[in-house]
């Protein structure tokens, strides 16, 4: 949600935020209609419709030109239950991809979708699954909430000859990024004798796991863990290093992804969609088979053979950053969605 709020508050756009757990401080009026903490689907449930109807009543009082939400099986259902029109609803991924396979979140998703005024996508993945559900493709526009290219700059790639290789992931340690596939392949790299060091550094759930595999396969001196610094700090992180990292085995739109290439990191990607619409392999990056860590290490062993084709390739991506993956552009496009549904010429 962050992209959309700060590029609306500062054109002066009356902003409100109403959120279903606690939320951070983004500049502009809060309402957290939550129980106190995060909302989990393990626990709390019969909390949840009490949150809607809070939201609902706030939503009448503060009476909005537009209601956009996030997630449709989280701010989509507010939304149908506050009943409010024009209403926008943003799919992230995991929302729509797990919802569509469960026999009560996909009849509920047909009516959240029904019900929208439009539905944002932030990939055309993403699209496909909305379009299954019967929805026509006329409600649907794809844009994805980008990076900011002035926040994440790029900068020009040293030369990898003559030291070790630096290697970087900013993915949470959770088991859907797949970091295990990640330090076995660098195993194997190190196997091939290559020099190399590799950074996590997000924290997560998977921290001890990761340290424990790291021990085992006797990498300590070539792997990092950062356990999750300040936002601030992770643009001058990215410009530290060579190559970026992920691994999922799926994705949503990954802004970190989007982040690295925009400073002008390497990616080498797993062999999935969302990854496959940015990087052509052997082009702009790597895709290496997901869940593969053979087929991983080998991408990292490319790059040590390849020098300019990692110039070649950020040049590339960082352009493709300032016309399809910048903010402030994607906004303006959000901008003329939301004048649209409020009939504003």
């Amino acid at each position: 949600m962050a992209p959309y709020i700060r590029y609306f508050n500062a054109l002066c756009h009356e902003v409100y935020l109403i959120s279903l757990s606690p939320a951070p401080d983004y500049g502009v009026p809060t309402y957290n209609v939550g129980f106190g903490k995060k909302y989990s689907l393990t626990e709390g449930k019969w909390k949840y419709p009490l949150s809607l109807l809070r939201a609902r009543y706030l939503i009448r009082k503060l009476k909005p030109d537009i209601l956009h939400t996030h997630y449709v099986t989280s701010g989509g259902l507010a939304a149908l239950m506050c009943g409010f029109h024009p209403v926008i609803t943003t799919v992230h991924g995991s929302d729509v991809h797990f919802g569509i396979k469960s026999r009560i979140w996909k009849p509920l998703l047909k009516i959240i979708f029904k019900y929208v005024d439009c539905i944002n996508t932030c990939t055309e993945d993403q699209k496909r699954k909305v379009l299954s559900l019967g929805i026509g493709p006329e409600k649907i526009r794809v844009v994805n909430p980008g990076v900011d290219s002035e926040v994440f700059p790029f900068r020009t790639p040293r030369p990898i000859e003559n030291r070790p290789l630096r290697l970087v992931t900013t993915r949470s340690l959770e088991p859907i990024y797949d970091h295990p596939t990640i330090i076995k392949a660098l195993s194997f790299v190190r196997g091939e004798k290559r020099d190399f060091i590799m950074t996590f550094v997000a924290g997560g759930s998977m921290l001890g796991e990761l340290k424990n595999m790291v021990d085992k396969e006797g990498l300590t001196e070539n792997v990092k863990f950062l356990e999750g610094v300040d936002k601030n700090q992770i643009v001058n992180i990215l410009h530290e290093n060579d190559v970026f990292i992920s691994s999922p085995l799926y994705d949503g739109i990954s802004v970190a992804l989007l982040e690295a290439m925009s400073v002008g990191l390497f990616p080498i990607a797993s062999d999935i969609e969302v990854n496959s619409n940015w990087i052509e392999h052997g082009v702009e990056g790597f895709l290496h088979k997901a869940g593969d860590p053979q087929s991983l290490a080998n991408c990292i062993l490319e790059t040590y053979n390849h020098p300019q084709l990692i110039k070649n390739a950020t040049n590339r991506n960082h352009q493709r950053i300032l016309e399809h993956g910048d903010t402030n552009t994607n906004m303006k496009k959000i901008e003329n969605i939301y004048k649209d549904l409020v009939g504003i010429k």
